[in-house]
């Protein structure tokens, strides 16, 4: 149960921090039609890298800096974590409509006012979208990045994304079922708990279809 709850906690932290870069580059790029032409091809190939790929480069720098992969292996969640918010904010960030806009540019609603009355309602629901999808990818990948075979030796991290990799390694099924399930009854826990309210409550204050 700790495995697990470990893994829970890079995993929103994981989230977390995408969401903290991609809300402001993702207005920054949605709101501006031109740069959407512009940037949109080079978001989409970059999401299409395999994040695994540089995962060697992230550990050379978590050595350099004497990380542990406990925390390290966040920094690797993030790679594959960023790109399903930072496409949603773009989407929501393209949808807001152009004359609520046009009227907080008239009522001159700036700064931190503008982002919480009108960015941040506009994009809710693509966000909470995003950040679902983000979740569930993070979840997998903590399977990769609690466990990496490096040059003769083996990372680990405390969690339940190790536990299933050794598991699978050792071929103790037993244990890797047991693991397999329990990661599966937190996603659906708090889907149902935690991202189905903000599910409920995207559609219900901040559609702007009603």
């Amino acid at each position: 149960m700790l495995e697990a709850l470990a893994t829970l906690g890079r995993v929103l932290v994981a989230v977390g921090l995408s969401a903290l870069w991609t809300i402001p580059v993702g207005l920054w790029i949605g709101l501006s039609p031109r740069l959407s032409r512009i940037a949109q091809p080079f978001v989409q190939v970059a999401a299409s890298f395999p994040s695994p790929m540089l995962f060697s480069y992230v550990i050379i720098v978590m050595r350099l800096l004497g990380v542990s992969l406990n925390w390290g292996s966040i920094a690797l969640m993030i790679l594959g974590a960023q790109w399903y918010i930072l496409f949603n904010v773009i989407a929501g960030a393209m949808a807001i409509p152009s004359d609520l806009l046009e009227a907080a540019r008239m009522y001159r609603i700036t700064g931190w006012q503008r982002f919480t009355k009108v960015y941040l309602p506009g994009i809710f629901p693509y966000l909470i979208t995003g950040m679902v999808t983000s979740a569930g990818g993070t979840w997998n990948a903590s399977i990769v990045a609690e466990y990496i075979p490096d040059k003769g030796q083996t990372l680990t991290a405390f969690g339940l994304g190790s536990q299933i990799s050794i598991s699978a390694g050792n071929e103790d099924f037993p244990m890797l079922a047991a693991s397999v399930l329990v990661m599966s009854l937190m996603v659906v826990a708090f889907n149902r708990l935690v991202w189905k309210k903000l599910y409920r409550l995207a559609e219900e204050k901040y559609s702007l279809s009603k």
